[in-house]
Order: C-alpha cells, then structure tokens, then sequence
C-alpha cells in the first residue's frame, strides 16, 4: 500500500499516555542534553563577566545565545516543510518470508540536513525498521529501502512512520510523527512433511465418499426396502406411506478419509517465548498438516480454542484452508479449553472412518483414556507430543507412553528438532532404537562366548536303538 502520510502536530512531538512525569522529564533531558549543556555553559560565561569584568566572556555568551537561536529557527523550518509517502507491502506472509518497504522523504526547502533518522515503529518481533540518511544542499528528496525477516506467526501493526531531524548542532531534535497504521498478518511456516496418516486418508480418486450404514447414526442417507430383522424404530413412515411399501432408514456413517485436527491452545499447557515456544511449534505442525491434506482433496476439520475459538466442520476447499490458517495466525495460546471438554464435543461427528490428529503439550490426563476410547472404537488416533521439558517448561514425558500403551500413534518433537524428521518417526520406535544403543553400549548385544569342550567317548559311540515295529 502507498500513500502519502499526514503529519501529527507539525513536528511537534505529542505526550505519550500512561508514561510517569519523571520518565518524561527524564527522557526531555535527554533529547535536549547539548542544549542544557549550552544553557549552563552561558549561565557560567555571564557570571563570570559580572563578576570579574572579563568582556571576552560576555561576547561569548552572546555568541551562544545567537546560536541557540539560529538553531532553533533552523530547526522549526526544517521539521515544517518535511513530507513523506511509504510503500507497505499488504501480504499476507509466512514465517520465514522478507518483509520489504520504501519510504521516500520530501524535503520542501531543500535546507541541507546532516542527520534525519527513519523509523517506521512496528509491534513485529524482532524487527525493527530504522534507518538514518541526510540531505544535502538544495537535496529534495530521499528514497529509504527497509527490509527484515519474518520470524513468528500473529497479526502485527506497521505505523505510524516517525522522521527525526534536527539542527547541525542536534541542540532541537525533533519527532515528526506521521499518520497511518496497516495490519499485517504473518501465517505460520508450513513444511511438507511425511504422511502421519498412513494414507488412510488419502482415497484412490481423490474424493471422500459418503459410506450407507445399516448402524445408527445422527444423519440419515437414504432409505431402502424391509429386510427381516430390520427394527421397527429404523422403519421412515414418511416413505411408507407415500409407497405403500416399508421402508427403512440407511444411515450415514461418515465421510471415508475425514480428517480432524486438534490444536491444543491451554494457556497451562504451554512453555517456552516467541519463536522457541510449544505454541510457535505446535502451529507450524498444525498448519503443515492442514496444508498436505487439503492440497490432495481430504476433508479436513479443525477445532482450537486459545484467544479466538474456531470449530470449523471437514471441508478441502482452498478458502476453507485460508481460513483455517487464518485463525492458526492470529490466535493466541491463552485458552482454557482442555482437550477433554473438546473430544466430547467432537464425539458425535466421529465415525470409524475418520482420523483425529491431536496437536499438544498437556501432560497425561482423562483426554488420554478419551483417545483411548476413540481408538477402542476403530477411529484411528495421531496425537504430536510437544516436548515441554526442552521448552523450559514442566515435563510431560508420562504422557508419552500412556498413549502408547492405549494404541495411540504417537509422535514427539522438541525444541530445536527438524519438524518434518521428527513426523517420520513415532516415539516407540524412537524409544526402541535407545533402548538397543544401550544394550550395546553396555556390552549387553555383545554375541557371548561359547566354551567348548571334547565329547566323552561313552557320548561319541551311543546309537540310538533301532525302531520295534
């Protein structure tokens, strides 16, 4: 986006809301420390003459004071002619992407500036946009290109824009601060990584299907005609009556290859800042596999609970995937929802054919015996343990083999792990190969020694007995 800014107050900076009158003060004398310095240095020269009668220091007094003058004028005109125009790009971006912007500064007066410092102030983190350039004489324009990498999900400002420039001699620094503000949304980083569902939900034509049960289910399918041993419950008197014939309800069991992903955002459940965060990791898992499955036509739903709350039903449509990693974006870890009070809201959209993918740092609890469950049920169940402990946080190591001793697929990442090598491999087999590299680290796979000895003459000339018939 491009647009020419409207200044604040003329280049006048404007108080800040909620800072103390002592940081204010503080900061003023700061800004203005050449100033003061002047000021105090005059202070002395006037003296001085006063009371010694020494003319020199009095013209020097007088010399200063037409300096600090001249200064300020300098000052006052130049901040009052400086006009600006920036060019934001509009996204949206993941993480990992360059975000680049132009700023070019108009110099109406074209009076030569030795320094001007461009700072367009952002909430991004990690990032800041400064840069310091000047004006020469009769110089009216400047063009400033400003770039930084983009290195955590969320939705950020960019603005308002901020020139500062003084006199030659800084004694009037001044802010001139400049109106507007964009949005920025920065999507998680998303890898391709293996297929942790075993293709089960990949169908051969590319499509889910709609499977006719003769189990009981909330969504009717169709109807068909009487068969013995068909309850009466299941009898649709609708059609009935419209045939003359009984009729019988089919039910809908589901879609084959339905995909729910589960994106734990408990505020408990979370540990580690920023980038190196559970929440950081578990979003860029989340939005790779979100991505995979929907770029092959799965029907993937979604359910998360942190700073927003979304529950989006199984869908494989390229804006169904944009808002999903929307909502992945912009959502933070602060919910308290656990994952218990969302597999029984989920139960009754879970069918033998489906498969739910839990992403969390939770330590064990009852939503390990609710996975259990599902599992015991024939849903095939993914749950993407991140390790808390290497965040910084408490462990949540007891959980891991729980779930693999309930069935559970079970998958384990740690901070600094490569995400897509880490999904290549389960936590059980994980387990088994250290358990083997200490049984031979220890000496223990070692093939052991057999000792031999000579057979005794009596063993060397036994025949067994021929067979009686």
């Amino acid at each position: 986006m491009q647009g020419t800014l409207p200044k604040i107050g003329r280049g006048i900076a404007t108080r800040v809301e909620g800072r103390s009158l002592l940081r204010t003060i503080w900061s003023g004398l700061v800004s203005y420390r050449v100033l003061i310095g002047i000021i105090v240095l005059i202070s002395m020269m006037v003296l001085n003459s006063v009371s010694t009668g020494f003319d020199l220091a009095m013209r020097l007094a007088y010399l200063l004071v037409i300096l600090v003058i001249i200064s300020w004028v300098w000052s006052r005109v130049g901040a009052f002619n400086m006009r600006a125009s920036v060019s934001r790009p509009t996204g949206p971006f993941s993480v990992g992407d360059v975000l680049s912007e132009r700023i070019i500064i108009q110099n109406s007066n074209g009076a030569p500036k030795a320094w001007v410092e461009v700072e367009d102030k952002t909430t991004l983190p990690n990032v800041q946009f400064r840069e310091v350039t000047n004006f020469g004489l009769m110089v009216t324009f400047k063009r400033v290109e400003m770039a930084a990498a983009l290195t955590q999900r969320g939705e950020y400002d960019l603005g308002p824009l901020v020139i500062r420039a003084s006199d030659p001699f800084n004694l009037f620094p001044r802010d001139i601060q400049f109106e507007g503000i964009d949005k920025v949304l920065v999507y998680p980083r998303v890898l391709p990584i293996p297929d942790i569902a075993v293709s089960r939900v990949l169908l051969a034509d590319g499509h889910s299907r709609r499977q006719r049960m003769n189990v009981l289910s909330t969504d009717v399918a169709s109807v068909r005609e009487y068969a013995d041993g068909d309850p009466i419950g299941r009898i649709h008197w609708l059609t009935t009556a419209r045939t003359g014939e009984l009729m019988v309800k089919q039910f809908d069991q589901g879609s084959a290859g339905e995909m729910w992903v589960i994106f734990d955002q408990h505020i408990e459940s979370q540990a580690g800042t920023g980038e190196d965060s559970t929440d950081e990791y578990g979003a860029t898992v989340v939005a790779s596999i979100i991505d995979k499955y929907t770029r092959v036509f799965t029907e993937v739903g979604y359910v998360a609970h942190g700073s927003n709350s979304l529950l989006a039903a199984p869908d494989h449509t390229g804006s169904h995937r944009e808002n999903i990693l929307r909502h992945i974006a912009a959502s933070k870890p602060s919910g308290n929802v656990p994952i218990l009070e969302i597999l029984a809201v989920l139960d009754r959209e879970l069918f033998v054919s489906s498969t739910v993918v839990i992403v969390t740092a939770a330590g064990e609890g009852d939503w390990i015996d609710a996975l259990g469950m599902l599992r015991r049920r024939g849903i095939q169940v993914i749950c993407i343990v991140l390790d808390r402990q290497s965040f910084g946080g408490d462990s949540n190591e007891s959980a891991i083999p729980r779930l693999s001793t309930a069935g559970i697929t079970t998958y384990r990442i740690s901070k600094g792990d490569d995400i897509t090598d880490a999904l290549g491999t389960t936590a059980d087999a994980d387990a088994a190969a250290a358990r083997i590299s200490a049984l031979y680290a220890s000496g223990a796979g070692q093939p052991e020694t057999v000792l031999t000895q000579p057979i005794p003459p009596t063993a060397s000339n036994f025949k067994p007995p021929s067979d009686v018939s």
